[in-house]
């Protein structure tokens, strides 16, 4: 018969047993923690990374003020980045002027990841490149030193590659107020074109009103100004003054009536023109000084006369105050028509508003559609040669002057203004750092 062996493991051999197992698994486990804390270090740089981008991002289209608030990528709020230090510098100029420039930082405080890590934000920008470029030469940042051309020479910003756009109200013309007043403006749609309908409607009622007969039937319900409308001129105008360059903008209404006795009154006394009043003068919607020529935007709205849109629109420009080789940029957006990405914040911004459709004026009576509009743009002093002119939508060229370019072509931000550099710390004291510029080199 057989016999059982029912021995077990001896105390020895269960601890060596034990001992090389721990030997084993300590390095593994190790290793598995390393993996572990490699990943989440990953994930928490990439973090860092992404944000410091997307707030890169939008240092590059911002308005430069003293705060500036961002979107904080959560559609749950701003960041507010306040200016904690402005560093005064300046720079001499090959033609022996000096310029001045500032580098500024911004800080902010936000939490990033699954853990809502506390970061700190700082966002260095330094304007030397726009302070050389607004002396009249091209800064080359590789090289820390002005670009120079083939023979050595300091380049010039005149003969430099594209223009500038710089989206800051206080270095680009952005003029809102020639068609639009914004949402707040207490009156529906278009202010200055409701103004205009109002002023040529009490004139002519005081017309009307020398004539018994038809005032009598006026007060009946007849309606003698049903079929009128009235012309919109937008005069913009830029021009060099001591120095200083000048852009202004002058609005202006003509009224077109279908009534004979109102068509001799107006002629013998020329009340069918308007000039709506405002803080600069009569007509005048825009007028600001620069100190170097800055782009200028005309934010378009097209009229509306009683709720039904004007067939046509007229803009003019007139360069003739301007400098020999000087060369301005003229842009109109208008709101109806497909805005590109990187004009759409200027606008937004501009009127106050989350969508440029916002700004698009709705009524029930309109007989026209606002995209047959026929905007002519006609030539009002200078030559063609000192101004190129971009629109987002299709110009009345068969009526025009000026040949008008799509906003495709605008080459603008092919010199870049500012060096800009993003640094997330957190609460171990790690950096993650993002350089940028604002516009092309």
């Amino acid at each position: 018969m057989a016999k059982n062996n029912n021995k077990g493991f001896s105390l020895v051999e269960v601890i060596v047993a034990i001992a090389v197992f721990a030997i084993l698994i300590v390095p593994l486990t190790s290793q598995l923690i390393g993996a572990i804390r490699t990943n989440e270090t990953s994930k928490k740089k990439q973090y860092a990374i992404e944000k410091a981008e997307e707030i890169m991002e939008q240092f590059k289209v911002c308005d430069f003020s003293k705060d500036i608030r961002i979107p904080d990528g959560n559609s749950t709020g701003d960041y507010l980045f306040t200016l904690s230090n402005s560093e005064k510098k300046s720079m001499s100029l090959p033609n022996g002027k000096t310029v001045d420039y500032s580098i500024d930082t911004y800080k902010c405080n936000l939490s990033l990841g699954e853990e809502y890590e506390k970061y700190t934000c700082e966002v260095q920008v330094n304007s030397l490149a726009y302070a050389v470029l607004s002396g009249g030469y091209v800064w080359d940042s590789e090289k820390n030193t002005f670009k120079e051309d083939s023979k050595g020479n300091p380049v010039r910003a005149s003969e430099a590659t594209g223009d500038i756009r710089n989206l800051d109200n206080d270095q680009a013309a952005i003029i809102s107020g020639a068609t639009y007043l914004g949402q707040n403006s207490g009156v529906e749609g278009n202010s200055l074109d409701n103004k205009a309908f109002q002023y040529f409607q009490d004139a002519k009622l005081d017309i009307l009103k020398k004539y018994d007969v038809y005032y009598s039937q006026y007060l009946s319900g007849a309606d003698y100004f049903v079929n009128d409308s009235f012309n919109k001129y937008t005069d913009i105008k830029v021009e060099k003054k001591a120095g200083k360059y000048v852009v202004s903008c002058v609005v202006h209404y003509e009224d077109n009536t279908k009534l004979g006795i109102i068509k001799s009154a107006y002629a013998a006394s020329g009340t069918n023109v308007y000039y709506p009043d405002t803080i600069y003068g009569k007509g005048v919607v825009y007028e600001k000084e620069y100190d170097m020529l800055p782009p200028i935007y005309l934010l378009y709205v097209p009229a509306v006369y009683n709720g039904a849109y004007c067939p046509v629109d007229n803009i003019s420009v007139d360069t003739s105050g301007l400098a020999e080789g000087d060369k301005a940029k003229i842009y109109v957006f208008e709101t109806a028509a497909e805005i590109d990405d990187k004009y759409k914040d200027i606008i937004c911004k501009q009127f106050g508003v989350d969508d440029v459709e916002d700004l698009v004026y709705k009524n029930s009576k309109y007989t026209l559609n606002q995209k047959n509009v026929k905007v002519r743009a006609n030539l009002a002093g200078g030559t063609l040669d000192n101004f190129d002119m971009f629109a987002n939508f299709k110009i009345d060229q068969a009526n025009s002057d000026i040949q008008v370019k799509s906003t495709d072509d605008d080459t603008s931000d092919n010199v870049y203004m500012y060096d800009i550099k993003v640094t997330l710390t957190d609460s171990d004291k790690k950096k993650t750092e993002v350089t940028g510029t604002r516009g092309k080199r």
